[in-house]
Parts: structure tokens; sequence; C-alpha cells
């Protein structure tokens, strides 16, 4: 409750007396970022008087996030007053405005897309998979070889087609009684290191809040077709995502686009948008839903250039609902 509380304050704090201008393109240049303990949320803003007023109620003052001339593409910022409290940005007005309409606030500019990140403020990437990593996903023993583990890696900004070539969902329930367990949500290309995309829910333990240890977390996943061996294929721990609890229903969703960009969503909320590539084999990709633990699907959905083919697959799932434990359940498409 405490978290809401402050959470609450906050959007009553910028929205007093209308909408709340976060920046304005004849002064400010400077943006900062702040970072809840509580709740593992980071705020950025222009409006250096709002640092000290959500440092007071127990955000951490991260400083400089980068300098940000007032020159570039405008970045909007939303409130969600009936999630216990969660930001978002975009520079899409059309998300922003889709927003609006499904009872986020609209908090004003919070800044502008152009500038350099500050060191001071980053977070470095980690080694995962060492020795393990193949090309474009495929697992293999290669001395040397690894994938980077990102915390909040930057989406990379693109203005995409309605219409994906491909795009999986589910309902999907994660459960585990270990330290360490997950379930990825993929699309992959049909063929040896062909790359895959997606989400995955992960709990890790340990205390790290950079990397949302300690919770189920929302990683994406990105092994470009083709990817090199030494960091080209990544994953992104995001943060910011909707929290999601043990055994809590959650809708997942993976875009694939012909232009070469992912998508994924969690809840409905944009979570991540990478440029990469997939190559399909016999004109099909791989949908796979892999688990350490337990996992339940409902309502599995598979499109493909916007119809309906969830029962027309290549190799389509047997079923759109089930259950399973430690292992990979997949369909060609």
């Amino acid at each position: 409750m405490k978290s809401n509380r402050l959470k609450l304050f906050i959007a009553t704090l910028l929205v007093a007396g209308g909408t709340f201008v976060l920046a304005d393109k004849a002064e400010a240049s400077t943006l900062y970022r702040a970072y809840n303990p509580n709740t593992g949320e980071h705020l950025y803003t222009q409006n250096h008087n709002e640092i000290p007023a959500i440092v007071s109620h127990g955000w951490k003052n991260e400083g400089t996030a980068w300098e940000a001339p007032n020159n570039g593409a405008l970045v909007y910022r939303m409130f969600n007053p009936n999630n216990g409290g969660d930001h978002f940005y975009t520079l899409n007005s059309n998300e922003r405005d889709h927003l609006k309409k499904v009872g986020w606030r609209y908090e004003g500019v919070a800044f502008y897309a152009n500038g350099h990140s500050a060191p001071s403020s980053s977070v470095k990437p980690r080694h995962v998979d060492v020795n393990v990593t193949g090309v474009g996903g495929k697992e293999q023993s290669i001395p040397g070889s690894y994938r980077l583990l990102y915390s909040n890696k930057p989406f990379d900004q693109a203005q995409l087609s309605n219409v994906a070539t491909v795009d999986f969902s589910a309902d999907v329930t994660l459960t585990g009684n270990s330290n360490d367990y997950e379930t990825q949500f993929v699309i992959a290309g049909n063929g040896e290191g062909s790359g895959q995309v997606g989400v995955e829910l992960h709990y890790q333990a340990g205390s790290d809040a950079n990397f949302a240890q300690g919770r189920i977390n929302t990683t994406n996943i990105n092994f470009p077709a083709g990817a090199g061996t030494a960091g080209q294929q990544y994953y992104s721990v995001n943060t910011n995502a909707p929290r999601v609890a043990k055994g809590q229903q959650v809708h997942l969703q993976v875009k694939y686009f012909a232009s070469g960009y992912m998508q994924t969503f969690v809840g409905g909320k944009l979570v991540g948008q990478y440029k990469t590539k997939l190559v399909p084999g016999s004109n099909a990709y791989i949908l796979h839903d892999s688990t350490r633990g337990t996992v339940k699907i409902r309502n599995l959905k598979v499109f493909k250039n916007g119809t309906d083919v969830t029962r027309e697959g290549q190799v389509p799932f047997k079923a759109t609902s089930f259950d399973f434990s430690n292992g990979s359940i997949s369909g060609a498409y």
C-alpha cells in the first residue's frame, strides 16, 4: 500500500491544475532519472523540481540520465492509475491516444528523443550463456562465446505496420519451486541458427534491482539469424514491465514484422521493440513455449499476416489450452 500511495501522490503532484508539462522546449535540456526501490520503477523527467519531491517519499535520485537537445521527437509520458501506479513513455501519438481511451492519464511531454547517455547512470551488461552460445539462438560448445544481459535496453524506434508477419499470443500462468525458474514464449526461424525472438517470465533469487531479481521479471529475447557469438545475441530485463506474481495469469504476445523488427507485450503493454532477423524454412516459423517450472497456457492464438491460422499451421499446436512442466511445446506456421 505504501508504494501505491506514493504513486498516487506523484500523479496528484504532476497533474494538479491540469496537464503538467514536464519538458519545456525553450529551456530544459537535462533529463533526470529517479528509482523507486519498492517497485523497481525508473522515472525520467526534465522537471528538476520533481526529483526532490519524490526523493522525499522514498525514491532515489540517480542523477542525469542524458543531455537531451530540445530539437528531437516528442516523448510522451503516461500514468496508469488502475495498475497500482505505472509510468509509460512513447513517441507514438496514436499509442498515447489509445492509452488515454483505456484509462491511462496523459502527463505531457516528458523529454525530446535526442541526445547521448550519461555513463554514470548506465548499467553495464553482463555476459551470460558463456561458452555455450551458437549462431542465431542455437546452443553449442563454443569457447569464449556469450550473450549479453541488459537492464532496460532502449527500444529501437520505428513506425511499424499494424499487421505483423507472425503474431503469437496466449494467457500464461507461471509457477515454480526453485530459486531459478522461467518460461520462454518465442517465435523462431525454422532452421539451424535461423534466430529466435520473444519474451520470457523469469524468477531468479537475488537482490539486484537493476535486473529485477527476487521477483518474476520480464525479459526480452533477441537472437537474430546469423548473429555472432560475442554479444550480438542478447536478453534485456525490463524493470518497468507490469508486475507479474507467481501463479498470476498474464497475457503474453510476441510479434515479428517483415521489416525485421520484433515487439513484445505483457498484459497489453509494449515491453520491447528491437531490430532483428528471422529466417523461415519452407515459409514456416517455429513457435514454442519452453519452461523450467510449471506453466498453464490458455487461449493460444496465432495470426499470420493478419489471418487467424491457430489451427491451420503446417504443424499446428494440438490444443489452444494446456498445462506442462519442464519442457517445450511447439508448432510450425
